[in-house]
């Protein structure tokens, strides 16, 4: 039966939008797959005009409908400066990756395609995109978002936004956020969470795990090792002391009742949207639905854990070059001479509730204290990986959340469990 909290509140549906943005900065060269070169222009916007084969009459990216108009702005300015046509073909965003993996082996498909970056590895060795050398420009960027396009040794991808998690708090219950967990349960038991009825005080989804991967990193576990911007899936740490105290540390905020395990993805965003839990812990998707609530909330940095600053996993959406285009001068040129500028970021940003990956546009958004808590949590964080191999870790890693978040059982055994499952597939020994 239904704990007597859940039979209370009225459940509804989520609303998780996936948005973007772009990015610029101070000149570079930028060399791609092909040997040739563009380069771009200095911070400020201005577009600098690169020399393109007399051929390319029309660029082709796709996009999915709430990039698209940005994207065709851009185009429009590059179209004036260089006669060359931007056509943007508009398709569902998670439709993209499965579309150019068969198009562009048959000679179609875009010259310039968004995607997010956990599809670089299985495009990269597909053959699919190009690798991009950003020169100069690199440390434009937030570092995680580099490094999440980051593939066996290349860049392959221009970030224009991060997704990572962050503590959401409802002010009319919480005036100041906590920094750490002993002031978080602090004040739960203030405020009289959990409830006699038995409603939490933190919304989290239960069994999810990059939501609750923090609680694992936090005490330094960790799924692969990761240094010099590539995973090492020969070095599985699911099963480290590490991961286990982190284990532990969530185990026990489930069993005294501050998180629910009966709490789902919608249910989470329907508590804390209906204001009955004063915290929500998830990411920038969830924005546009608290701010259609109207609750009147903040959200602050990941709260420490034993003096542990948690490590979410950030993830990252950018654009990838087409790596059978003829016409990469001329794509290179348009993404960093007129999509990837400040003004775009800036833009995209605000209307996408997500935090840019272009430093100096992060900038432009200062008026939004929210986009910046995340944009701070996520700076502690390990990027989304987009290696094949993490098809082998999210299934025992979401069982172990899953058996950790009933409050009961032995963690270093579920931990343990899950590690050898996962050595077991990838071949770690």
């Amino acid at each position: 039966m239904a704990p007597k909290w859940q039979r209370k509140i009225m459940v509804g549906v989520a609303l998780v939008m996936v948005m973007t943005a772009c990015t610029s900065g101070s000149g570079a060269t930028t060399t791609v797959a092909d040997g040739s070169t563009t380069t771009t222009p200095g911070a400020g916007g201005s577009s600098t005009s690169t020399s393109q084969p007399a051929q390319v009459t029309k660029l082709v990216v796709w996009a999915d409908e709430t990039r698209a108009p940005v994207i065709e702005a851009a185009g429009k300015l590059y179209e004036a400066d260089s006669g060359i046509v931007v056509e943007v073909e508009v398709m569902p965003f998670l439709e993209i990756r499965g579309a150019v993996l068969s198009a562009v082996p048959a000679g179609q498909g875009p010259d310039l395609f968004i995607d997010s970056n956990e599809g670089t590895g299985v495009l990269a060795q597909a053959g699919i995109i190009a690798p991009l050398d950003l020169g100069g420009r690199e440390s434009e960027f937030v570092p995680v978002a580099i490094d999440a396009f980051a593939y066996d040794g290349n860049v392959y991808g221009v970030p224009f936004l991060t997704e990572g998690l962050g503590l959401f708090y409802n002010k009319d219950l919480v005036q100041q956020p906590p920094a750490d967990f002993d002031t978080l349960r602090a004040v739960c038991d203030s405020l009289g969470f959990p409830t006699a009825d038995g409603l939490p005080c933190l919304a989290i989804p239960a069994g999810e795990p990059r939501h609750q991967f923090p609680f694992i990193s936090g005490f330094g576990g960790y799924v692969f090792g990761f240094g010099d911007r590539a995973y090492d899936v020969t070095d599985v740490g699911i099963g480290s002391s590490e991961a286990i105290a982190g284990a532990t540390f969530l185990n026990n905020l489930y069993r005294d009742g501050y998180a629910d395990s009966a709490v789902d993805y919608s249910v989470m965003a329907d508590l804390f949207n209906q204001g009955a839990v004063p915290f929500m812990w998830t990411g920038p998707w969830q924005v546009e639905a608290v701010d259609a609530a109207g609750v009147n909330y903040g959200v602050a940095k990941l709260p420490t854990m034993s003096g542990n600053p948690p490590r979410p996993l950030v993830g990252s959406q950018g654009f990838f070059l087409n790596a059978l285009t003829e016409k990469s001068e001329a794509a290179v040129s348009f993404l960093f001479d007129y999509v990837a500028t400040i003004e775009s970021m800036a833009e995209l940003a605000a209307v996408t509730n997500r935090p840019p990956a272009l430093l100096s546009a992060l900038g432009e958004v200062g008026g939004n204290p929210n986009m910046l808590a995340l944009a701070e949590s996520g700076s502690d964080g390990l990027p989304l990986p987009n290696i094949p191999e993490m098809e082998a870790v999210w299934g025992p890693l979401a069982d172990a959340i899953a058996a950790l978040d009933q409050g009961n059982g032995d963690p270093a055994a579920i931990m343990g469990t899950a590690d050898e499952l996962v050595r077991a597939t990838v071949g770690a020994g």
